[in-house]
């Protein structure tokens, strides 16, 4: 019987084994199709040689590595043998290098965790003078070998010590008080044993991610490819596709609940979301407080001293629809509750329309994305929910309008065509160049022009890609003020292909289209370019009125990205008729005068020199109590300053809503909700207040000018 046993045993751990490097064999092929993919659809593939090798390698190593914590210079010279042929198709090499920087990874992670437990062995000092480098960027800047190592982590839990003394709602002593009691940090106590709990739970999400630590490494070097070609174009799995074509969407597939922490630190629900299928159920409450989360085949994870971000990184990388959490009531009990996500309007992807009554009524539209509907015919995305906001505008008699493009990280280009034409008709918008040097011009045939009043859009840095798009056809059709500050500056364009398939166009993304198909990847098989045969790629699309801009020293754009493509040029054959010019100098000078006379954007311009100041050692962590407590002094009062630009209300008009939408909201109070929110953010908005005054000028001389024929 025992003998019998055993050879089931290994029978099973046979066929498992035989099973994984069938899935890794696969695997393999993946990148030889992967390379394929990108050297025939990418619009400017590098050359596949050693230099490209070199940086993909280096990419896979960040990735992986973030923060030099698990890969010194010794281990990662174990992989001289490779890291000058990873562009080629030899499957054996390859497989061999997934294979050796798995094992050492996994080998890393449980050096770490050793590290872990003996630093927490002994008391910290937080009194010598130190500090940390929190990305050590190239390895020439990563620790030479595992005793350095073991040092850079004994650095890295002194400085989560300090952030857990500064900024934990429960552990905020050091924030009011000048002395700190060695007993509060020292070994055994309740700050050391948070923070033990929290960096060993890190290390077993690793070694434990869902669909196993290979197919984590796997993913990444895949990504670490596509990256390296450019850095919109990525690769994902079956799973990650969902997600981006939810993130499209105006319906989502979410569990239907937000989360925050009560007084003790605990992470809990915060709201339930009205119109979610857990809001129907009544399964959990506002208050519950998470305990553990059990994901489909994997070991339960015990969440105790969890934050927020750890959380929600679970949510985020989850594969499938389903979990279980452990949940402790507000009455105590404890209770196992399992949930399944559903599709429903979140109200994460919306338009929302507003009237601005002061002087005169001008109209404000902002939007979330540029989402879209993949598995509808004809279109139901935002163009259709911004023109229904248009309509009731106009008929509220509005004098201007307002399209606030800030933030907007934009979606589907085909959207933005459609919104653009309800200002200029029939219109060319932008032309597309592929690989070949080839032209498309893009427009809208058969359009109505729905509006042709006085307008402003509203960008910033984080303006991207279908909102540039928008916003450099109006500016160049001298149909729109664009106000604000240079935008993110993508003028490229992707489409998603299912791997390894031979095909001419993308993958289809309606119901049921390729379920068999489990690698995909996007890739950027053109750029866009201006009606004029300009670009905006890297440089942004540059504002007519330009505002300093509260985000500037935070806002990443795409020329600080690696491999970002460059800015050129085309000769256009586009013929365009732009309507009169808009007296922009006059506005500009009107503007900056309103400017230098606002006490408002005088705080944004102090801010913003001391925020230069603060994050020109953003890198470099202190690890001394005294000059940690100093540095997030300075945050604070910071964060204090920020927070005080927009905390009054703008006295040159009142936020309303169209009659259209009262009647509405009297059936849906998570709109009423959104809505009455939104309204006092834009009341205190003095970007949208400087911009109301643009559209007034723009009245003003418009009149001057007619009054003067």
């Amino acid at each position: 019987m025992v003998g019998k046993t055993v050879k089931t045993i290994l029978a099973f751990l046979l066929f498992t084994l035989s099973l994984s490097a069938q899935e890794n064999s696969e695997k393999i092929k993946t990148t030889q199709s992967l390379f394929q993919m990108l050297e025939t659809y990418h619009y400017n593939p590098p050359k596949r040689n050693s230099t490209l090798s070199n940086h993909i390698f280096e990419t896979l190593v960040k990735t992986l590595d973030p923060y030099g914590l698990f890969f010194s210079g010794e281990t990662i010279s174990g992989f001289k043998p490779y890291r000058d042929s990873l562009y080629t198709d030899n499957s054996k090499l390859i497989a061999e290098f997934i294979t050796l920087l798995t094992d050492k990874y996994r080998k890393q992670l449980g050096f770490a965790d050793t590290i872990i437990d003996q630093s927490f062995r002994f008391s910290m000092n937080l009194t010598v003078i130190d500090s940390l480098i929190l990305e050590p960027g190239d390895a020439t800047k990563r620790p030479k070998n595992n005793i350095e190592l073991e040092a850079r982590w004994k650095k890295w839990i002194k400085q989560g010590m300090l952030r857990s003394l500064m900024y934990s709602k429960s552990d905020s002593t050091l924030a009011n008080s000048t002395v700190i009691p060695d007993s509060l940090y020292a070994k055994g106590s309740l700050l050391a044993r948070k923070n033990r709990i929290r960096e060993k739970r890190w290390i077993a999400q690793l070694m434990n991610c869902s669909g196993g630590i290979e197919n984590f490494v796997m993913n990444s070097y895949f990504n670490s490819i596509t990256s390296c070609y450019d850095p919109h174009s990525n690769y994902f799995s079956d799973n990650d596709k969902e997600k981006f074509e939810s993130s499209l969407s105006k319906d989502n597939y979410a569990f239907g609940f937000e989360l925050g922490t009560n007084l003790n630190d605990e992470v809990i629900i915060s709201r339930v979301l009205p119109g979610s299928p857990l809001w129907f159920s009544k399964k959990i409450e506002k208050g519950d407080v998470i305990l553990k989360i059990k994901i489909p085949e994997q070991e339960e994870t015990e969440l105790t001293f969890a934050s927020i971000d750890e959380i929600d990184n679970i949510f985020n990388t989850l594969k499938g629809d389903g979990i279980e959490m452990t949940i402790r009531k507000l009455n105590g009990s404890i209770s196992k509750v399992e949930l399944t996500k559903g599709k429903f309007d979140t109200k994460e992807n919306q338009t929302l329309g507003f009237i601005l009554n002061g002087e005169k009524s001008v109209g404000y539209i902002w939007f979330s994305a540029f989402y879209t509907e993949f598995d509808r015919y004809g279109n139901a995305g935002c163009s259709i929910d911004f023109l229904k906001e248009m309509v009731k505008l106009k008929e509220s008699g509005i004098g201007g309008l307002i399209v606030d493009l800030r933030n907007n990280p934009g979606g589907s280009e085909g959207e933005a065509i459609e919104i653009a034409a309800y200002f200029t008709g029939n219109s060319p918008f932008a032309i597309r160049s592929n690989k070949e040097g080839g032209q498309i011009i893009l427009g809208k045939t058969n359009a109505i022009k729905w509006y042709d009043g006085p307008v402003v859009i509203l960008v910033n840095g984080s303006s991207a890609s279908a909102s540039e798009l928008l916003a450099a056809n109006l500016q160049d059709y001298n149909r729109a003020v664009i106000v604000g500050t240079n935008t993110f500056g993508k003028a490229s364009e992707q489409l998603v292909f299912p791997v390894g398939q031979k095909m001419r166009k993308p993958i289809d993304f309606t119901v049921g289209s390729s379920p068999e198909i489990t690698d995909f990847v996007k890739v950027t098989t053109g750029r866009l370019f201006r009606v004029t045969g300009k670009s905006y790629q890297k440089i942004g699309v540059v504002p007519d009125v330009t505002l300093p801009d509260v985000y500037d020293n935070f806002i990443v754009r795409e020329s600080a990205l690696p491999f970002a493509l460059e800015n050129d040029s085309v000769r256009s054959s586009v013929k365009f008729s732009p309507m009169s010019k808009l007296p922009l100098d006059s506005l500009s000078l009107l503007s900056q005068n309103r400017i230098l006379k606002s006490e408002k954007f005088r705080q944004v311009n102090k801010f913003n020199s001391s925020m230069k100041t603060l994050l020109i050692n953003k890198n470099k962590i202190p690890l001394n109590l005294v000059q940690y407590k100093n540095d997030a002094d300075k945050r604070k009062q910071l964060t204090s300053e920020f927070e005080n630009i927009n905390s009054s209300e703008n006295k040159l008009f009142k936020v309303e809503n169209t009659s259209f939408k009262i009647k509405e909201m009297q059936t849906d109070s998570l709109s009423m909700e959104i809505n009455t929110k939104f309204k006092d953010s834009i009341q205190k908005d003095i970007y949208v207040g400087e911009a109301f005054s643009v559209v007034l000028d723009l009245i003003g001389l418009k009149s001057t000018v007619s009054a003067n024929k």
